[in-house]
């Protein structure tokens, strides 16, 4: 019998980004959130608690209230968690693990948080970002909620143990892999235990999945470097093609995220044919009205017409990090008239995801694909129904947006 799956992401790319793992393998996944979690027969339903900004306290409360309500007795639970440790990974981890023990099913975890592809590697338990320490690196002086990036501590923080299986031993004999599993599986039978397993590579992970076979956790949690292992590890089944009837209007690139390569990534974009740049400055949470209303009727006549519309959230707010979901639901209301008139979408960064999905009263994705590490096309399905891609802020490159148009007119070509 070929495993079903519930992942729980504290945003919405990162929900796509871990779900399509299991797509390209031809298994029927979802994105859900806002209570829309009905089954319908799905191989995979990866659910957005929209959590990366609560307070722990949130973020638990959201995390344990999934697992009682939506975790069936056939599914496997993967946690989704940022790989930069943004958001509350400990409080939810910690939440599902109780939330587990009350309902008499395993409640330790296999947490390795390595993403190689995207060069975020695991040592000595501590996280790695292009060989550097995350510490050290852009992303951390911006936003993080732990003293540093020690794994064990991180997890300790919230009342669990914490189990540490080194790269070296991972590598080594059979029997050291086979004993950190069982001594979290023991310990898991009197407290909450995390077993933290290092990977610098993408054959790293398949060695902790390859183990779990044999004494499995109660869930995982990690990343998408985790959860393609996981889904290399179930028999493929053919993948269902998808026709999208072509269509005469064009494509809303939506990019909400203060990551310099996807600000770049748009400005590049903008240099190309019927492509056209516009910046929205917000002057506060509220500001969207002080959006000119000529300009948010340009967004949707050049998306009408079939244009490609860049729409660039800036101000002052972005260049600090400093946003909070007001601004986004603010760019959001900006480009309403656009987001009834788009053809496609792009959208870079959860939570402005997240912002627009609402807008345009869409209540889920269907995973289609992954068109480069962490970018996941898909389908919306609701009240807006479009091909879209979604793509975490800070993954990349200057020219992936370029990519993620063609991926898109292949998909949806003009009419």
């Amino acid at each position: 019998m070929i495993p079903r799956w519930l992942i729980l992401a504290d945003d919405r790319s990162g929900a796509a980004d871990a779900g399509v793992a299991f797509a390209r393998r031809g298994h029927a996944t979802e994105v859900r959130w806002d209570d829309a979690w009905a089954e319908d027969g799905l191989a995979v339903l990866a659910l957005d608690l929209d959590s990366r900004a609560a307070t722990a306290a949130e973020a638990a409360a959201r995390h344990g209230d999934a697992v009682r309500r939506a975790l069936l007795p056939e599914r496997t639970l993967f946690k989704k968690i940022d790989s930069t440790l943004r958001g509350q990974p400990a409080a939810e981890l910690a939440a599902i693990s109780a939330a587990l023990r009350e309902r008499g099913r395993p409640s330790w975890g296999l947490l390795a948080p390595a993403n190689p592809a995207m060069r975020r590697t695991t040592r000595g338990g501590r996280v790695f970002v292009d060989g550097q320490p995350l510490e050290d690196t852009v992303t951390w002086n911006r936003e993080h909620s732990y003293p540093d990036a020690d794994l064990a501590a991180i997890v300790r923080s919230a009342g669990l143990r914490a189990i540490s299986l080194p790269v070296a031993a991972l590598r080594g004999d059979d029997s050291a892999i086979r004993h950190a599993f069982l001594a979290a599986a023991a310990s898991g039978a009197t407290e909450d235990t995390i077993l933290i397993g290092d990977a610098e590579t993408d054959d790293d992970l398949g060695r902790l999945v390859a183990a779990a076979r044999a004494c499995p956790p109660g869930f995982f949690a990690g990343t998408a470097g985790l959860a393609n292992a996981l889904a290399r590890a179930m028999p493929g089944r053919p993948t269902a093609g998808v026709r999208v009837e072509p269509t005469t209007r064009g494509t809303l690139v939506a990019v909400g995220s203060a990551a310099p390569v996807s600000r770049e990534a748009a400005r590049r974009l903008a240099t190309h044919d019927r492509a056209h740049l516009v910046s929205i400055t917000l002057a506060s949470p509220a500001g969207h009205s002080a959006v000119n209303a000529q300009v948010a009727a340009d967004i949707g006549a050049r998306l009408a017409y079939g244009d490609t519309v860049v729409a660039l959230l800036d101000g002052p707010e972005v260049a600090s990090g400093a946003l909070d979901s007001g601004y986004l639901r603010s760019f959001a209301a900006a480009l309403a008239d656009g987001l009834g008139r788009m053809g496609a979408l792009v959208v870079t960064g959860g939570e402005t995801a997240s912002a627009l999905l609402a807008q345009c009263k869409v209540h889920g994705i269907r995973l289609l694909d992954e068109l480069e590490p962490g970018v996941a096309l898909g389908l919306t399905r609701g009240a807006v129904e479009v091909p879209l891609v979604t793509k975490p802020g800070a993954f990349g490159d200057e020219h992936s947006l370029r990519r993620c148009l063609d991926a898109l007119h292949a998909l949806r070509p003009t009419a």
